[in-house]
């Protein structure tokens, strides 16, 4: 059992506010429980600049895709290490994640730390990021 109270999710409109407020150069689109948000992102001064795209259902677990420049695999890989298909970013566990927090404050950092792992991964072919692959249910 949890040790806080459930938490009631935060609306698209919520959300909206806070990405905005926080990363005002994103485009935030909103319709009913839905969100599209649309940004560049750099993880550090060395990395290269990314256009990401997060897409939310409240409650779902926001899908996330980089769109530009596309991901390049490492030599010698045959696959994106931490995607789900689609090359949709495994960027937390189900349990690491809930629809009471600002896609803001958790998912946008995720998104940049994932996005530096990914440029080591590139040069050294080894995920130093942590976490495990993905598993896919049918209702993700």
């Amino acid at each position: 059992m949890s040790r806080f109270p459930k938490q009631r999710p935060l609306t698209a409109a919520q959300q909206s506010y806070f990405l905005k407020l926080a990363f005002p150069q994103f485009r935030v689109e909103t319709a009913r429980n839905k969100l599209r948000c649309t940004g560049v992102l750099q993880p550090s001064p060395m990395c290269d600049t990314y256009t990401v795209e997060i897409n939310y259902e409240v409650p779902k677990r926001p899908s996330v895709h980089v769109l530009h420049p596309e991901l390049r695999l490492a030599e010698g890989k045959t696959a994106l290490p931490h995607v789900f298909p689609g090359n949709a970013l495994c960027l937390h566990l189900n349990c690491d994640w809930r629809p009471d927090q600002r896609i803001s404050d958790f998912i946008i950092p995720w998104i940049s730390v994932w996005l530096y792992f990914y440029e080591v991964w590139v040069v050294t072919r080894e995920w130093l990021g942590g976490g495990h692959e993905p598993s896919v249910k049918k209702d993700e």
